[in-house]
């Protein structure tokens, strides 16, 4: 479904920018205010230089084919990998945070390290990169590998024992985390101390777009103009707020 975000003026419609997303709550959601907290930044950086937003939310993996084949020219949350480089340009870190490996105390892992995860099972996002270390895992045929559109669903695939592990960045899963178990069940989903990835994760823009770079430029522009007025701060803080409180609300 494609959502118009219209806090700026009207613009000419080639000054509006088409962003393909997917959920990924606090940081995308189509039900949350302004889109989620990642949204908010991309939102009001393109703003800053004049640009208006449309978002259309898919499963990620779609997300990620409809920015590569130009049809929605601009997507947000992605790393940069080998494989992604050939067909996008990637703009400023918006944001630098850890993927972390969950486990259920009920069938605890201990992993000092990536070598550790042999013979496991991982669920991982459909459309996420790994890493260097987990793909040389899955090249070696060192690990498995499960895929599923969200957290949730991979989290219940945890509870059963269908996999050992899932991977998925820090507050993203700990708001799947509430959003499955109850209040006491919580606590029995942990992540690995010693065993992480550190992620910038980034607006990509497609190369199908003659303008790309250019694109890239204007949003590294509207970024860096909300970092000096502190108003990039204001809004992770206040979307950070807003999950804590329903964290400690849910039942």
């Amino acid at each position: 479904m494609a959502i118009l975000f219209n806090l700026a003026p009207v613009y000419a419609q080639d000054l509006r920018i088409r962003i393909a997303v997917g959920e990924w709550p606090p940081y995308f959601s189509e039900t949350a205010e302004g889109y989620g907290t990642y949204a908010k930044v991309v939102t009001r950086a393109f703003e800053l230089e004049g640009l208006q937003v449309e978002y259309g939310f898919f499963p990620w993996n779609r997300a990620l084919l409809e920015t590569k084949d130009g049809r929605w020219p601009v997507s947000a949350g992605w790393g940069i990998t080998e494989d992604r480089k050939p067909y996008f340009h990637f703009c400023d870190p918006v944001l630098t945070e850890r993927e972390q490996f969950f486990h259920s105390t009920d069938r605890p892992v201990r992993a000092a390290s990536f070598d550790d995860f042999e013979g496991l099972s991982i669920g991982v996002l459909h459309g996420a990169a790994m890493g260097e270390d987990m793909d040389r895992l899955v090249a070696e045929d060192k690990v498995t590998i499960f895929r599923q559109s969200t957290l949730e669903d991979l989290f219940k695939m945890l509870r059963v024992g269908r996999v050992n592990l899932v991977m998925g960045n820090e507050l993203v899963a700990a708001d799947a985390i509430s959003a499955v178990f109850t209040q006491g069940e919580v606590e029995k989903y942990q992540p690995l101390e010693d065993v992480d990835v550190r992620w910038d994760y980034r607006v990509i823009v497609s190369k199908q777009l003659k303008s790309g770079r250019e694109l890239c430029s204007r949003f590294n522009s509207g970024l860096r103009k909300l970092r000096q007025t502190g108003e990039y701060d204001r809004l992770f803080k206040h979307g950070s707020s807003e999950t804590s409180d329903l964290d400690n609300g849910s039942s």
